[in-house]
């Protein structure tokens, strides 16, 4: 069997009106608001908040349910959909570098394919791509995954053996499938994994490296990020245990079989099995304050324009405009194998807090409303100054 379940988040969650702000110590306020979303229902939780002079941390919970080990400093975790803009960051390089162009085209950057691409799909843009614009099915769980399914169980073309030929593969198959109904390909907004499996390949063509080359060459060393990717069939030992379920009866996920994992690897561009520690994210929204706030960073210009132009309620190269309580913020969420991530950053570069637990809900919802609920109780008790 494949594809048993691609757990990337699509549900955008930060809103905040009304309220008000206090003031009160970091790190007790944040340690508070590690217990609070413990004793919540998640399984354990690192909370981080960043300022342009300083980070403060805090830990609370357990590595698996059931167990007594507690979640360490250096842990790492699975991020889900926060990837995206990180994917996006690297495509920004490679665009300011003059390797492919925002407006560069599925037809034109992979001419192998364009002939069996239905013609809605050929001009459509790697920046569409890159603001889900590309009109192409979610590819998250459920319709989606059981077509292709069935796709692969009963094709008579042998399947290919390397993680190069998988990504051909599914491409070729996936624009050759009719857009979901009333999505256009090149306008509708419609959130999709699979455009990101496609950028990716199309970064990759141009530029004849693997996407985790040029993930490690063009972006993690760069900002001195520590970033690797978890195939869905490995278990995990001596670190973080991704859980499932309903609100207290949480049980850690079982890894995938192996057959499923070699096809999870296509949508590492969206998210799925990105791993890192909670330092190194920081590091990684730490270079988004300086950035911000007009400070030279490795950040490419071509990127952070698009997040400066946005508006709340718009979403670009892996982010979300909102405001709390009348402050502009960029913000994404992901989840993934039992694991889901929020983070929230001033537009201004003052501030920004982030949340990563080992849980994911059953419905796709309470986990993500926990973090929300605390990243916005962060974020008004510790306002940017």
């Amino acid at each position: 069997m494949f594809f048993r379940t691609l757990a990337l988040c699509t549900t955008f969650v930060l809103a905040a009106c009304g309220g008000g702000h206090s003031e009160s110590s970091p790190a007790p306020q944040l340690q508070k608001a590690a217990d609070g979303a413990i004793g919540s229902g998640l399984a354990g939780v690192v909370l981080d908040h960043l300022t342009a002079t300083g980070t403060t941390q805090a830990l609370a919970g357990l590595r698996q349910v059931g167990s007594t080990a507690g979640i360490q400093a250096g842990d790492t975790f699975m991020i889900g959909s926060t990837t995206k803009a990180m994917t996006a960051a690297l495509a920004g390089r490679l665009v300011e570098r003059g390797t492919i162009a925002w407006s560069t085209t599925l037809a034109e950057a992979l001419p192998d394919l364009a002939a069996g691409m239905l013609p809605a799909y050929r001009a459509v843009t790697l920046e569409q791509l890159l603001d889900h614009r590309g009109g192409l099915p979610a590819f998250t769980s459920g319709t989606d995954v059981a077509r292709f399914q069935a796709y692969l169980q009963t094709t008579l073309a042998p399947l290919p053996t390397t993680l190069t030929g998988r990504e051909r593969f599914f491409a070729a198959w996936l624009l050759a499938q009719d857009p979901p109904p009333d999505a256009m390909p090149g306008q509708t907004f419609l959130y999709s994994n699979a455009g990101y499996a496609l950028a990716a390949l199309m970064l990759e063509t141009r530029t004849g490296r693997s996407f985790p080359d040029l993930f490690e060459q063009e972006l993690a060393q760069p900002l001195g990020l520590q970033v690797s990717w978890t195939s869905a069939d490995v278990s995990f030992k001596d670190r973080p245990v991704g859980h499932g379920g309903a609100k207290g009866r949480l049980a850690p996920l079982p890894p995938e079989e192996a057959d499923v994992s070699l096809w999870l690897d296509v949508l590492r561009a969206s998210g799925q099995g990105t791993t890192l520690a909670p330092d190194s994210y920081a590091a990684w929204v730490r270079w988004h304050l300086r950035a911000l706030r007009g400070e030279p960073t490795p950040l490419a210009g071509a990127y952070l324009r698009r997040l400066q132009a946005l508006k709340a309620g718009d979403y670009a190269l892996g982010w979300i405009a909102a405001d709390i309580d009348g402050r502009a913020v960029l913000f994404h969420n992901g989840a993934d194998r039992g694991f889901s991530s929020l983070v929230v950053i001033d537009a201004q570069g003052r501030s920004a807090s982030f949340g990563i637990t080992n849980t994911e809900a059953d419905d796709g919802s309470w986990a993500l409303a926990i973090l929300n609920q605390t990243l916005l109780d962060i974020e008004r008790a510790l306002p940017p100054k």
